[in-house]
């Protein structure tokens, strides 16, 4: 039987391992190459008894009981189980009110379904550069982007660190525009207690097997503040006949992991919290930041580096960037890019096509220009950021977090080795954004 377990317990690091020759060339490595593996998601006893008992009752009342559970979970108002994250973010802005040719507000740093929900629902995305702190959407730029199409502002928490929702919230009521959150990395992140999802009128948010609550590796689920809101999400599902309906079998295993997840969030949280001390010492490395007030769900976790704290500022950005990667690699920690360039940079919004002979696009006043040169604090994060994936995701042991931040450590007190590596790079090496576009 082919498994995931990790069959071999990680030995306890020691502090001297940095001290020790770099592995890229030829030292032993933090983690060996064969204890690298982390497993998520977990699927448990619970789990199994939980899809026993589902399969006794009819589908629909396993997705309700589902839905029920997790609406208030969140403390959402309403709420539509979903296929997926896309077709909730859909069905988030059919049901505040976005009409074909309307505009919607979105960061440009985003994973492309944000962007094709918009499409979707027969609107035109207009993209903001991110924040340079938390790399959200810069809710400062919002109100310079709005038009008389303009209908919602939909920002996205970044690897579940919530974007800066009272500001927009203001905007939003300033210029009658409706706030619709993109939660999809955000499960039980919060803004002063009120959890993601339950704060702008509507949100939608992905459940598959990447995110921290992952039910049965694909699902969504819209959430929305008032029920005209949601009565019309369910008009425009019985008027189109798309089947959005989410699997009974995710909703199933939504049932049983949702009394889970706190758990899984306190390990989350701790283990970012280590492995951020652990950065906070180093010159290279910084952690992300969290504003006082907001929980951060560490769905993913970028990392600065400050090539100029130790004497590489005559290096290029991003070729140190490549270097500290292979360094960090090495170790035996994926650190890396996630995404590599902006949105409007893919072929979807350069090409335009859309729905066929340029629609929804052709409705705008004015034709969009997508260029990714408009972006500059997102172009300079893919230079100068690495971001840690499932590899904090996890529920990890202790001594693999230790483990983790003694790699960053070692990196950190070896800048000429982060030379080294450049030196030996190809001239043709490429920025980030100039390679072809990752989903991912």
């Amino acid at each position: 039987m082919r498994t995931d377990f990790i069959k071999k317990p990680l030995d306890f690091p020691s502090e001297s391992m940095v001290n020790e020759s770099l592995a890229y060339f030829g030292g032993k490595a933090i983690l060996p190459t064969d204890n690298r593996k982390t497993n998520f998601p977990y699927i448990t006893k619970e789990d199994v008894m939980q899809m026993l008992v589902s399969i006794q009752h009819e589908p629909e009342n396993v997705v309700g009981e589902f839905s029920e559970k997790y609406n208030k979970y969140v403390g959402a108002n309403f709420s539509i189980p979903t296929a997926s994250g896309t077709s909730s973010l859909h069905l988030a802005l059919v049901g505040v009110g976005v009409e074909p040719g309307d505009e919607v507000i979105i960061p440009n740093f985003t994973f492309i379904a944000t962007a094709q929900a918009v499409i979707a629902a027969k609107a035109i995305p207009v993209f903001t550069d991110v924040d340079p702190d938390t790399f959200c959407m810069d809710a400062a730029q919002v109100e310079s982007l709005i038009t008389k199409r303009t209908k919602v502002v939909m920002p996205v928490h970044v690897h579940g660190l919530p974007a800066n929702l009272p500001m927009l919230q203001e905007i939003c009521l300033k210029h009658n525009l409706k706030l619709v959150e993109d939660a999809s990395h955000a499960h039980s992140a919060s803004i002063d207690g009120k959890v993601c999802g339950s704060i702008g009128d509507a949100a939608g948010q992905s459940l598959m097997a990447d995110k921290n609550f992952p039910v049965g590796g694909e699902g969504g689920i819209s959430f929305f503040k008032k029920e005209e809101y949601y009565e019309r999400a369910i008009k425009f599902l019985e008027e189109s006949g798309i089947d959005y309906r989410m699997s009974w079998i995710a909703a199933a295993f939504g049932i049983s992991q949702l009394e889970r997840l706190p758990y899984y969030d306190e390990v989350r949280a701790r283990n970012a919290q280590y492995l951020s001390d652990a950065l906070n010492e180093t010159k290279l490395f910084e952690p992300p930041k969290v504003p006082s007030g907001y929980k951060h769900s560490y769905n993913m976790y970028r990392i600065k580096l400050h090539r100029e704290n130790v004497g590489l500022e005559d290096l290029e950005d991003f070729k140190v960037k490549e270097a500290i990667q292979q360094l960090i690699m090495e170790e035996g920690v994926f650190a890396r890019e996630w995404q590599n360039r902006p949105i409007p940079g893919h072929l979807p919004f350069q090409n335009k096509k859309g729905f066929g002979n340029g629609y929804p696009f052709t409705l705008a006043d004015e034709e969009r220009k997508y260029e990714m040169e408009d972006y500059p604090t997102t172009l300079s994060m893919f230079r100068n950021t690495l971001t840690i994936c499932r590899e904090l995701r996890s529920p990890i042991e202790y001594e693999r977090i230790q483990s983790y931040a003694l790699a960053f450590k070692k990196i950190d007190q070896n800048p000429e080795a982060i030379r080294e590596v450049v030196s030996k790079m190809d001239s043709s090496i490429k920025l980030p954004y100039e390679k072809d576009a990752r989903l991912g």
